[in-house]
């Protein structure tokens, strides 16, 4: 467990070293120069267009099948989460071989949109079903407007989930390599890359890196500012009043169904489309290599994430206290820290202390550690905590001590658990593009660095198996997320039948 901590630490422990080799008027310097305030523009704004953009879509998508009439509600469900399937660099590759005038400002804006808008739905699904909505019955049967009782009833309702799934999206979009690198706009996540890479200005790349993190713990605490601890309903509580869209029905229809174009129609048959055109020339060894490389990175990633986050999430759960506390808020920080920041972190400490670990597989595996510890942790304690402490307290009273509880009680009780952990995280680093991308060895490629690199060069027959085998692996948490949408909506939502006519203000106009 202490490892892992200080795996996590490091990246931060290389912006201290870095910035204090610097000197404050070189740091200053390199601050205030024009090309600096110049990241921070097209950072900032990128991420302000992204939220906005994801938070209107994403909240219209929710409200609109879950809270209306609207027909094709399943299948507009599913398609509202499929981009999940999609990682950003995917979605770039696939616009990019639409069009190459898809790029820049709106490019990063269009694909990054997509890419986040699912983050919004799934939040405010959440809340609207956590929302009765006969408060809004009563409201309209006092003769309220539709447009009165959204703003001063349901809006309050999912104004916190929307606001914070906003400023996470806002986070993603300012941590994104991927996307932003292929659409060839300078934000501070490529202009870090190519300081290191292109000039070797490790100096530079760490002011760089000093002022995202400076904005992203910025994002953070304004996340925190909006999150809300709501009070659970019980079921028999619940009640889901279908509003009548009249004749905006098939202007709704409409707008979600560009949009499943624009997300998902486009891509995937641009995708498919490269990959019949390149077919012939498609190479199967370097392919099969890269398939491999990309799910071994994938298992030993997490098994070694999970491994660690266990331990953690156990002393979160069955420990708490200040101690445990601190640790769990240490590790967070490095969630913080987009991958370029950490890979470049590890170059340098590696570098310097133990040299022979540089560009091995190894050193791969700690960045993934210290990337994704957070996630495994936040996702282990959930099976931790639903083993329940009676168990443990008989097995204490026959004579086991706490190690013996734990792996003969504990664990496998948490089993199926710790195994969905172990394949979140595993599906993680499979889609992980910027630390694989600096620090994996001479010579190994996964699909990620295979995209990357064959779209960079606009090879776009080349790079769509990549793609479409990113795709697969990828999709099969969109639709293990759509399924459980699916069955909380089915036990937990009392829907009024279409048939009953009455009561009439639930049926709004």
């Amino acid at each position: 467990m202490a490892f892992g901590v200080l795996v996590s630490l490091l990246p931060l422990l290389y912006l201290m070293i870095r910035t204090t080799q610097m000197g404050i008027t070189e740091l200053t310097d390199t601050v205030l120069r024009a090309r600096t305030l110049e990241l921070v523009a097209n950072s900032l704004s990128l991420s302000t267009a992204v939220c906005l953009t994801a938070m209107t879509i994403g909240t219209a998508q929710a409200w609109l099948v879950y809270r209306t009439d609207i027909s094709f509600q399943k299948f507009f469900r599913l398609v509202a989460i499929l981009p999940l399937a999609l990682p950003s660099y995917v979605l770039a590759y696939a616009w990019l071989s639409v069009s190459s005038k898809v790029n820049g400002f709106v490019g990063s804006w269009l694909v990054l949109s997509i890419s986040t808008t699912p983050y919004v739905f799934l939040a405010v699904t959440a809340a609207l079903r956590r929302h009765n909505s006969a408060s809004e019955e009563v409201a309209r049967t006092l003769g309220r407007s539709q447009f009165n009782v959204a703003k001063s009833i349901t809006w309050p309702a999912i104004r916190s989930a929307a606001l914070g799934s906003g400023l996470l999206v806002a986070l993603y979009t300012l941590s994104d390599f991927g996307a932003v690198s292929l659409m060839r706009f300078d934000t501070f996540t490529r202009a870090i890359y190519n300081a290191y890479r292109a000039s070797f200005d490790r100096n530079s790349a760490a002011a760089l890196a000093l002022i995202l993190i400076a904005l992203t713990l910025f994002l953070i605490y304004l996340e925190n500012r909006t999150r809300t601890i709501q009070p659970r309903t019980t079921i028999d509580q619940f009640r889901v009043l279908k509003t009548k869209l009249g004749s905006w029905k098939l202007m709704a229809q409409l707008g979600l169904t560009i949009w499943f174009i624009l997300g998902v129609a486009i891509p995937v048959v641009s995708i498919i489309f490269w990959a019949v055109i390149g077919q012939s020339k498609a190479n199967l060894g370097e392919i099969s290599r890269a398939f491999i490389n990309t799910i071994s990175y994938g298992m030993a990633g997490g098994v070694l994430v999970a491994f660690f986050g266990l331990a953690i999430a156990i002393l979160v759960v069955r420990y708490p206290g200040s101690n445990s506390r601190r640790i769990e808020q240490t590790i967070l920080i490095t969630h913080a820290l987009p991958g370029v920041v950490v890979a470049l972190s590890f170059v340098f400490l590696v570098n310097q202390s133990v040299p022979i670990f540089y560009q091995t597989s190894a050193l791969v595996l700690l960045a993934y550690l210290a990337l994704f510890l957070p996630n495994a942790v936040t996702v282990l304690k959930v099976p931790i905590a639903q083993v329940p402490i009676g168990i443990e307290e008989v097995a204490r009273t026959l004579g086991s001590n706490p190690t013996q509880t734990l792996r003969r009680i504990v664990i496998p009780a948490a089993g199926p658990g710790i195994l969905s952990a172990i394949a979140f995280v595993s599906l993680t680093v499979i889609k992980e593009l910027p630390a694989t991308l600096i620090l994996r060895p001479t010579g190994i490629e996964t699909l990620a660095t295979r995209l990357w690199s064959a779209t960079s060069v606009n090879a776009f027959s080349a790079a769509a198996p990549y793609a479409l085998l990113l795709i697969v692996i990828a999709g099969l948490p969109a639709l293990l997320v759509n399924r459980e949408i699916r069955n909380v909506q089915n036990q937990s939502s009392l829907e009024v039948p279409a048939s009953v006519s009455k009561p009439e203000p639930s049926e709004v106009k």
